[in-house]
C-alpha cells in the first residue's frame, strides 16, 4: 500500500477571507482623506467586522487561528479602532461646533463658514497683536 502525501494542505477558505476583508478594510482608511468617498467609513467598518468574524468562524471546533485569520483579524482589530477612533473625533466636534455656534449655524453651510471665518479672524487678530484688540 502506497500512501499518497497530500503536497497541497487543504485551504481554510474562511481564513482566506477574513484576511482578504481585513487587508481591504486596511486599504479602505486610505481613502477617508478624501472628501468625495463618504462610503470609506460604513464600508470599512463593515470590511473590519467581517474581516474579526470570518476570522473566529475559521477556527471551527479547534483551538487555534490558522495563520490567515489571524493575519485578518489583526487588520480587522486595527482598522476597526481607527475607525472608531475617527467616528468619536467626528462626533466630537460636531458636538463642539454646535455649542461654539449654534445649531441653526452648524445646519447652515453659509453661515457657519462665515461663522469659522470670523473666528478665525479673531484667533489671527488675538495672536498678531499679542493679546491686545
Amino acid at each position: 500500500m502506497i500512501e499518497q502525501i497530500n503536497s497541497n494542505p487543504q485551504i481554510n477558505r474562511m481564513a482566506a477571507i477574513s484576511q482578504f476583508m481585513g487587508i481591504a478594510s486596511v486599504i479602505s482608511l486610505g481613502f477617508l482623506i478624501l472628501p468625495s468617498s463618504v462610503m470609506a467609513l460604513p464600508l470599512g467598518l463593515i470590511l473590519s467586522n467581517m474581516a474579526i468574524l470570518f476570522a473566529h468562524l475559521s477556527k471551527g471546533g479547534g483551538f487555534r487561528f490558522p495563520q490567515q485569520a489571524m493575519v485578518g483579524m489583526g487588520t480587522g482589530f486595527f482598522s476597526l479602532a481607527i475607525y472608531l477612533i475617527m467616528l468619536l473625533i467626528s462626533v466630537l466636534s460636531l458636538y463642539l461646533a454646535v455649542q461654539m455656534f449654534g445649531l441653526e449655524t452648524v445646519l447652515d453651510p453659509e453661515a457657519l463658514q462665515k461663522a469659522l471665518n470670523d473666528y478665525l479672524n479673531e484667533q489671527l487678530n488675538f495672536l498678531t497683536t499679542g493679546g491686545g484688540i
